[in-house]
């Protein structure tokens, strides 16, 4: 019989990406999940953009599965400017038992990987948790990996020096509204936030097999300006490994950065070694 009372709010941002969101919508109307599913879109795009996203919601009202219900904000209507001031909306109007991003572009692994990470979470029975499993990063048809890796041993020891993928966590309703992103941190402020919730955090438990897809093109897999390389390693906040990855990807000479997402690969490969 189907559970109706309980809720997984899942908050995807996007920003005059259609084809992007239209991808995390078929992940999500594919999930085999029992229970109810509120879909948040926090969407900064143009009109154009707006109006076209609005038509793919009501494509997706007329198929969906009756269990998920969709909310969609106008940023330039609200007045929202800014990825963390956008991703600090959502949390504070989700209203499921746990929350998770998933951000345009952004897909499940399989068909049954929120039903496995919100029956995980249930079962550790405490108001201030968060599960997390593997993401897939893909980067091309020939380059893709696990992160964290198969063969790693101590996740509780990788957790002190890594964080997951923000994509790949499920987290209790409490613990992900007691902290909100920090506004002014660029493009650290998720990591930031990650790192909270996880000392915050009275017990979570590891999924050791891929959860999502996480597509290596965005922010993240881009030179830092000094003026971004230096807010973060300035920061109490980011880790001493995290701002030595910073500093090699400074160094990095712009014209062969595409060999980043190789040695991120091989990085990986090498913390499953040593943990």
């Amino acid at each position: 019989m189907k559970v109706i009372s309980e809720t997984v709010s899942i908050i995807s941002l996007t920003k005059d990406n259609f084809e992007e969101l239209a991808k995390t919508s078929n992940s999500i109307i594919d999930q085999n999940f029992k229970y109810n599913i509120e879909w948040v879109i926090i969407d900064g795009s143009n009109k154009n953009g707006n109006l076209k996203n609005k038509a793919l919601i009501k494509k997706i009202e007329i198929k969906k599965k009756s269990s998920i219900k969709i909310s969609h904000h106008n940023t330039n209507i609200l007045n929202i400017k800014g990825i963390y001031p956008c991703m600090n909306y959502g949390l504070k109007i989700a209203k499921g038992n746990s929350i998770i991003f998933l951000n345009s572009g952004d897909k499940f692994y399989g068909s049954n990987s929120l039903e496995l990470m919100y029956e995980r979470l249930k079962d550790l029975k405490i108001v201030n948790s968060f599960v997390f499993g593997q993401a897939k990063i893909i980067y091309s048809k020939n380059l893709s990996w696990k992160f964290p890796g198969s063969r790693l041993n101590n996740i509780k020891k990788w957790l002190k020096y890594f964080d997951p993928n923000h994509q790949s966590m499920l987290i209790s309703k409490k613990l992900a509204k007691k902290i909100l992103f920090e506004e002014n941190c660029s493009i650290i402020s998720d990591g930031i936030w990650k790192r909270k919730i996880i000392n915050y955090a009275e017990k979570f438990d590891y999924i050791n097999e891929p959860v999502i897809n996480f597509y290596l093109n965005g922010v993240s897999n881009m030179k830092p300006t000094i003026k971004i390389a230096t807010n973060q390693i300035r920061n109490k906040e980011v880790t001493i490994i995290r701002k030595i990855i910073i500093i090699l990807k400074l160094l990095i000479p712009k014209k062969i950065y595409y060999i980043y997402p190789f040695i991120q690969k091989y990085k990986s490969l090498l913390i499953d070694f040593i943990f």
